[in-house]
């Protein structure tokens, strides 16, 4: 709360009562406010950096959450940095022998003192084993699972209070976004699940030579230490060193472009933290790729829809384009789905006669992401992170090569995702369990029906219904009743504290007089009290 405070984010810990809700800004009316939002966005970013690790996940997974923020609070939150000093080496060795059960030097023929990477959650040292094979050895920091364990219930007390006191972080669902953060965070803790990540990966890209995954040592790999090979190799942006040694960088931007489409369109599973530190170009030209611990995952039903969406946005179809994202994410109660298809409508037009191959995928996904914004539609989370992996991956193919095509490059793989759903082996593994299901219901339908009539007999039909708008209806009208009641106790407490005064003033110095002044402060103190109390029920 204190850090929160000094940040100029009180409005987020007011609701807990701590600090008088007259001296907070307004976050939702300082969201868009041009120079505010720049500040606030800055300050947020720095208070996260403050607060530690499970915080700073936090942000770097909100950066994520394009369809939610506006982009001046995605460019603060893509700048935060782990500025924590790493664990001394004691530590690290303590740490990876308790793990491996063996002292490092009977596991390892050489382990680096110093760090070759520092992060929130763990640091990577470079090892050698016995049989002269090079490896990386990612330890998890000391203390970050109680650290995080802890943070996230602040984090989610801080949620459930942010959603009573601002109608857009209701709106942004900030509860359930917790909840989710709060999964994804004790995945990367586990080291086992960031193995699983890149065996997966690179069992799929195998037959891929332009692409290197580094394999996992699983004897040596647990779920706070984890060793993999090392794969050496220039920085990515590092474009003038790559030229130097041979390669091309326009090649190495079109096989990592492609490398992504097949990951998202045929694999289902995509690396998702595609910035210059996780690439490196190796001596043969193939490019290298480390840390899976934050990776998308994209079902086959979620796949199939991205691919129908597509297809209506190629025939310029603005109802259809609707019907996909209304089945993709959650449309809100007061959705105007006619608003919708005019915006749809009109952000076509902008690109009437010009091909999708002329448009950077980086404008495409802004103008549509904050069309979504503005009709507050909630994408799934892993189609949220698609979009920014996206959006990343043109930000750094685009430094080896400014004038790649993405949509061309990616073509070969997107017609393989359209044949793939049209074939059919496809349809016959859909329907494989088609006819058993129908078979059962069959089965059950007679019983079912003659239970409804049985109690339509009986007058035992009840209807339950769920009015979602509901509870806030009924907050705003309790909190009238109490204005009201308010007003009648102090009009009353008024006229009675006059008609007092006024009996008070012909028996003044007498023993009656006494005994009406103590009726009157008695009366004013039940007044008080009870104006007080229902104040207080009214904040409740």
């Amino acid at each position: 709360m204190r850090i929160l405070f000094s940040h100029g984010l009180g409005s987020l810990v007011a609701p807990f009562g701590r600090f008088r809700r007259g001296s907070m800004p307004d976050l939702d009316s300082d969201l868009n406010t041009p120079g505010v939002a720049e500040v606030r966005a800055r300050h947020l970013r720095l208070a996260l950096e403050e607060l530690g690790p499970a915080f700073i996940k936090l942000g770097q997974i909100l950066s994520t959450r394009v369809d939610l923020l506006p982009p001046i609070y995605i460019e603060e939150l893509e700048r935060l940095q782990d500025q924590i000093p790493p664990d001394d080496f004691a530590m690290v060795r303590q740490r990876v022998e308790a793990e491996l059960r063996a002292p490092i030097e009977q596991v390892f023929a050489e382990f680096s003192h110093e760090p070759i990477a520092v992060a929130s959650l763990g640091q990577v040292h470079g090892a050698t084993l016995h049989d002269g094979t090079r490896v990386i050895v990612k330890v998890q920091r000391h203390g970050v699972q109680e650290s995080v364990n802890q943070d996230v219930a602040i984090l989610q007390e801080l949620a459930r209070a942010g959603e009573r006191r601002s109608s857009f972080l209701r709106d942004m669902g900030l509860v359930s976004l917790i909840q989710e953060f709060s999964w994804t965070i004790r995945l990367e803790l586990d080291f086992l699940q960031e193995a699983r990540n890149a065996e997966h990966l690179g069992r799929a890209l195998r037959n891929d030579k332009h692409v290197r995954i580094p394999g996992v040592v699983w004897d040596l790999t647990t779920s706070t230490v984890l060793t993999m090979e090392r794969v050496d190799g220039l920085r990515i942006d590092e474009i003038d060193r790559i030229r130097a040694a041979g390669h091309d960088p326009v090649a190495i931007a079109r096989h990592m472009i492609a490398s992504f489409a097949q990951q998202i369109l045929e694999v289902g599973l995509f690396h998702a933290d595609p910035h210059p530190g996780n690439f490196v170009v190796c001596a043969d030209g193939a490019v290298g790729m480390y840390d899976f611990g934050m990776v998308g995952s994209l079902d086959e039903r979620l796949r199939e829809e991205l691919l129908f969406l597509a297809i209506a946005i190629a025939d310029r179809n603005a109802v259809r384009v609707v019907d996909q994202l209304a089945s993709l994410g959650a449309v809100p109660s007061e959705w105007d789905r006619q608003a919708m298809e005019r915006d749809i409508g009109h952000l076509m037009t902008q690109y009437v006669g010009v091909t999708l191959n002329e448009i950077p995928v980086v404008t495409i996904l802004n103008d549509a992401m904050g069309m979504i914004r503005r009709h507050g539609l909630r994408l799934p989370a892993q189609l949220a992170l698609l979009a920014k992996t996206a959006t990343m991956a043109e930000a750094l193919t685009r430094r080896l090569d400014p004038e790649i095509n993405v949509i061309e490059v990616a073509d070969p793989a997107i017609r393989r995702a359209i044949r793939h759903f049209y074939s059919p082996s496809f349809w016959a593994n859909r329907l494989k369990g088609l006819p058993l299901e129908v078979m059962l219901l069959g089965a059950a339908l007679p019983g079912h029906i003659q239970r409804f009539i049985s109690r339509m007999d009986r007058n035992d039909f009840t209807i339950h219904m769920q009015v979602d708008d509901l509870p806030a209806t009924m907050h705003e009208l309790n909190s009238m009743v109490n204005r009201l009641v308010l007003a009648v106790i102090a009009a009353a407490g008024a006229i009675g504290a006059a008609m007092l005064v006024l009996a008070i003033k012909p028996v003044w110095g007498s023993w009656e007089g006494v005994v009406l002044i103590g009726m009157f402060v008695v009366v004013t103190l039940l007044v008080l009290n009870v104006l007080f109390r229902v104040w207080r029920s009214g904040r409740r």
